[in-house]
């Protein structure tokens, strides 16, 4: 039963604004992974339910595409020559992932701007109200809303990066808050802080040097707007950033009014499982594990060893074992497993059969997890993945096996111990109850502040001055470097006047002693 104060603070946020009037909403979304733009649809749907009429730009069609709903389709460039491995584009270092984020945003913007009906959109004259999109390789989007002249609402699916907080001017703690590419905790010691210090200030200072021009470069080769400004000032001009993460994760950080955590947005209610499924789970009397890898990480592309490990292993087990696997067949398949190309993971994980999930490490699955309180095997692979791993490693609720480590030994000890060991399952289960603990659900708090923004024209009112200030009065440097300056002056200022001092007292002792020689 839902508390009476839960439902007052919900009809006060979520219902009373809904006065507003139905808004023209731009989705700009050319998601690579289909999980990401699961969660985009999910928050873009919900605004289409409110009366709302959507437009939006995907890469993925939608089932339903009647009443408010419009769909622009573009192609994803990852998958329009075929799947990608990533297994076979990991990078190597921080570096090595910066240079891919990089080039993966001036692919993005090619295919994107390049689109004929991105194009037709640019120059169609619409009017929208907000335009919604992620900034995540597809900044260069960001030219739209100004064409539009519309508050621009961005929506991370993952924790976010620095360069996304400088967006609304938040605050990027380096002592504490690390870098989601690093395997850094909140605590931090001295050469971690470095580390850590390295890894937000170079990123920030190369995409403003070199990747932002070049994404203006490519603006200008499509659409030819002789009054487009720079991306980088276009950034500064954001509303309202939705941040999919939650303090729960592991990194409490501070936000600025316009930056909001609505980590889980996508979490609905468990919903009835295909029959199949549900008989294959209700019939697992010692319990089950599911393995799935995300939907940008592919099962099906595990390296023959690796994968052979991890059939050893599952044959081994008195659990039943459910299994993403993208392919018609799996080679080898033992009796307790069962496979599937697509699974709705969070009803899965709802299931009170399932023990253990070994995961990729992704956020959204992470999230999932965490609301159902299943503990973890971790597997990471790239990008924040590792963070989250290690994270919730710390957290008592995983245990991280490293992807060139992953054999049958390391997996059979993993699972062994999240399996067998219960303070995995404790700890799951006691972050299950704060993640959930919250005063109205995270997607009707995104809604809400979408709604926010468009009835108060962009809430300027809610934009931090740090965007108006150049990066060395953000930092304090002019006024430290004034303050050294006054030192300096006060400084030299007391030893002229001490060295004066002295010289008179020298003078002064030297006139005594020759009166008194005189006497003598």
């Amino acid at each position: 039963m839902v508390p009476a104060w839960s439902l007052c603070v919900f009809l006060c946020l979520v219902v009373l604004p809904g006065q507003l009037e139905a808004a023209q909403v731009l989705g700009l979304f050319q998601s690579v992974g289909r999980s990401q733009w699961g969660l985009a649809e999910t928050y873009l749907r919900t605004l289409e339910q409110r009366g709302h009429h959507v437009t939006t730009v995907t890469t993925f069609p939608s089932s339903r595409t009647d009443g408010n709903w419009t769909e622009i389709l573009v192609a994803n460039p990852y998958t329009a020559a075929g799947d990608f491995n990533a297994f076979e584009i990991l990078p190597s270092g921080f570096l090595g992932t910066l240079k891919i984020f990089f080039d993966s945003g001036d692919a993005m913007c090619h295919s994107l701007l390049g689109d004929e009906n991105v194009q037709n959109l640019y120059r169609s004259g619409k009017k929208f109200d907000v335009v919604v999109l992620e900034p995540f390789f597809t900044e260069c989007l960001l030219v739209l809303a100004h064409k539009f002249r519309a508050p621009v609402v961005v929506l991370s699916t993952f924790a976010g990066t620095d360069w996304m907080a400088d967006m609304v001017g938040n605050p990027t703690p380096y002592a504490y808050v690390p870098n989601i590419f690093l395997e850094l905790t909140t605590h931090m010691n001295f050469l971690e802080r470095v580390q850590n210090t390295l890894a937000g200030v170079i990123p920030s200072i190369v995409r403003q040097l070199y990747y932002l021009p070049r994404l203006d470069a490519i603006a200008q080769m499509y659409l030819n707007d002789t009054e487009l400004p720079k991306l980088s000032e276009i950034e500064k001009q954001v509303s309202l950033s939705l941040i999919n993460y939650h303090f729960t994760h592991g990194c409490p950080r501070p936000l600025v009014p316009n930056m909001v955590e609505v980590g889980g947005l996508h979490i609905k209610s468990p919903k009835a499982l295909p029959e199949d499924i549900q008989r294959f789970l209700d019939g697992a009397d010692a319990g089950a594990v599911y393995f799935s890898m995300g939907s940008n990480v592919k099962s099906r592309d595990w390296p023959e060893e690796k994968r052979q490990a991890f059939l050893r292993v599952f044959s081994r087990l008195e659990q039943r074992v459910l299994w993403k696997w993208e392919a018609d067949s799996l080679p080898g398949q033992p009796p307790n497993v069962k496979t599937g190309k697509w699974l709705p993971q969070s009803d899965i994980l709802a299931h009170k059969n399932v023990r253990a999930f070994i995961t990729h490490g992704g956020l959204l699955s992470t999230q999932e997890a965490m609301a159902r309180g299943v503990p973890l095997v971790g597997v990471p692979v790239f990008m924040d993945q590792k963070l989250n791993v290690v994270l919730a490693a710390k957290q008592g609720y995983a245990v991280r096996v490293e992807l060139h480590n992953v054999t049958e030994a390391s997996i059979g000890w993993a699972l062994g111990e999240v399996l067998n060991v219960p303070r995995y399952r404790e700890r799951a289960q006691h972050l299950s109850r704060i993640f959930n603990d919250r005063p109205i659900h995270p997607l009707d708090e995104a809604v809400y502040w979408t709604e926010y923004v468009i009835r108060h024209q962009g809430a300027p009112h809610l934009r931090s001055a740090a965007l108006d200030l150049s990066w060395y009065q953000y930092l304090l440097l002019d006024v430290i470097a004034a303050l050294l300056l006054a030192l300096l002056v006060v400084s030299c200022a007391m030893r002229a006047v001490m060295r004066r001092l002295c010289r008179v007292t020298a003078r002064t002792g030297s006139g005594r002693r020759g009166k008194s020689t005189k006497k003598d």
